[in-house]
């Protein structure tokens, strides 16, 4: 087996080589020195805390028609002694990490898993189509999602139509560029660097690899089953680095969501690059320390972990995810808790249904999010209508649109965030959000000059679905008059709405006692 072109950086511990699917596949992996003894076998693995395989349809579709393409056109050359030459197929670098285990070499996969996997499928769907039989790296997939996307996939591809020339694929015309490296943090600073062409990692999931590779090994992958349940991260982490970033003291800009690829690096930066190396699992709360007259000294804390808390390598990060992961879907997503249902209720009547802005409502998430970690959710509701008067005089005081830019210059302007994080309780965090004021005109909430009538658009339907729900009779007034008489008759709808949902609670106690 020769090798094609090579280089290696001893200072990094790092060989490239150029290799065959066929040698990936086999486990032999030929080392950059190109002699006889130093060829090196390795089993292909895919470590626990690996994303899961991933790859669409038309992701698969893609490799296939490149594939087809290629085998199926006669793009042959003569070389210097008159036989057929044809360049290889290359499908890119695969990032490998070496791992000694007793007299076994094993080489963990940490870029490459989609391409390899699916050329894997196309392999085995050929073999169900024609006598052609491969050998194929033994990987498992551990996470049930992985399972599920296989097997969808190898279905589609045993109903597709090969031609001869694919049945006949040849794994040693196809071409990848191998890096080897004995350094597993080498080996994802390298695959972050790269282009590859495969499913990029998110933000999110670079961290995963950063944090799971931080916790010891023997418990190492209950941490990455843990990760996996997490199923879809990237909301709550989007909301957390901005929570983090938006502080008065400090405050940071966060990159547009139309450049995610700067949203990935201020991700890792926050959740990786910048915290601690103590292994600790810091928990952060509100806690309250109670004398008695008598002396008797009694505390109160909120479980769970404070959205700014500074952070720990592996264990506390990954705990700290997990609990505002869950608090996330239990508030917003699942809604599965009947004891919040008056939350609920506003939450998909008001801020889902009748906002009508993906910024707006993800910055009142932020604020419930930091909300309930300081104080609980024993008076949500109440700190959450005062919050939502709040974010949503955006909407209703802003003369433009809504734009991404409005929400990071409205909460560096008015620090929002910090009113909560600085409370030392919720009565203190309500007088500041009820004394908060913006002046409004007839113009920011699209009013009509020439007859004062509320005219229709985005800003009115919000405006009626919000007074619907306060129970805010906005036909009582027209024009000018609307404008300087809303905010006090929220103030009103607001008072109103939580006194009757307390008489709904005592109802509700009343029979659950008879």
């Amino acid at each position: 087996m020769n090798i094609q072109q090579g280089a290696i950086n001893k200072s990094m511990d790092i060989t490239v080589n150029s290799v065959t699917a066929a040698q990936l596949f086999s486990g032999d992996v030929i080392n950059i020195d190109k002699e006889p003894q130093n060829v090196l076998k390795g089993r292909l693995n895919l470590p626990e805390y690996q994303r899961p395989y991933k790859w669409s349809l038309s992701d698969v579709e893609a490799l296939l028609d490149d594939l087809k393409a290629y085998f199926s056109v006669n793009t042959e050359r003569i070389d210097s002694q008159d036989k057929p030459v044809k360049p290889l197929l290359y499908l890119g670098s695969v990032v490998l990490h070496q791992v000694e285990r007793g007299s076994e070499t094993i080489l963990n996969i940490i870029d490459g898993q989609q391409r390899i996997t699916t050329l894997q499928l196309i392999c085995m769907a050929i073999a169900a189509k024609s006598s052609n039989h491969y050998t194929l790296p033994n990987m498992r997939y551990g996470s049930p999602s992985s399972h599920e996307r296989i097997a969808k996939n190898y279905q589609w591809l045993t109903a597709q139509l090969f031609p001869d020339e694919l049945l006949t694929l040849d794994l040693s015309r196809i071409n990848f560029t191998v890096v080897i490296t004995q350094s597993e943090d080498e080996a994802y600073r390298f695959f972050e660097t790269q282009n590859t062409g495969g499913v990029r990692l998110s933000g999110p999931q670079v961290i995963k690899a950063h944090h799971l590779r931080a916790i010891p090994s023997e418990i190492q992958n209950n941490f990455a089953r843990k990760w996996e349940s997490f199923n879809y991260l990237d909301g709550v982490v989007n909301r957390l680095l901005k929570a983090r970033h938006w502080q008065a003291f400090v405050f940071k800009y966060v990159p547009s969501h139309r450049a995610p690829e700067g949203v990935k690096k201020a991700i890792v930066k926050e959740f990786a690059e910048n915290v601690g190396s103590n292994k600790d699992d810091l928990a952060f709360n509100r806690g309250a320390q109670i004398k008695s007259l008598s002396g008797a000294i009694s505390q109160q804390f909120v479980d769970g972990y404070l959205a700014k808390q500074p952070l720990n390598a592996g264990i506390n990060t990954v705990n700290y995810l997990a609990y505002f992961n869950e608090l996330y879907n239990t508030l917003m997503v699942d809604q599965s808790q009947p004891y919040l249902e008056p939350f609920y209720s506003f939450y998909n009547e008001v801020v889902l249904k009748a906002n009508n802005s993906d910024f707006l409502t993800e910055l009142l998430d932020i604020t419930i999010l930091l909300y309930v970690s300081e104080f609980g959710t024993e008076h949500l509701n109440e700190a959450s209508f005062w919050l939502a008067r709040c974010v949503f005089s955006i909407r209703l005081y802003n003369e433009k649109t809504v734009r991404e830019d409005s929400i990071s210059s409205f909460v560096n302007k008015y620090p929002l965030l910090d009113w909560i994080t600085t409370a030392y309780d919720h009565k203190q965090l309500l007088v500041m959000l009820q004394s908060f004021e913006r002046d409004i005109s007839p113009d920011n909430i699209g009013i009509s000059d020439r007859d004062g009538k509320v005219a229709n658009g985005v800003k009115q339907k919000f405006l009626k679905g919000y007074a619907n729900f306060f129970n805010i009779h906005i036909a009582d007034h027209a024009g000018k008059q609307l404008a300087q008489s809303f905010d006090a008759d929220l103030k009103q709808g607001i008072e109103s709405k939580l006194a009757e949902l307390k008489e709904c609670n005592v109802q509700a106690f009343q029979e659950c006692v008879v």
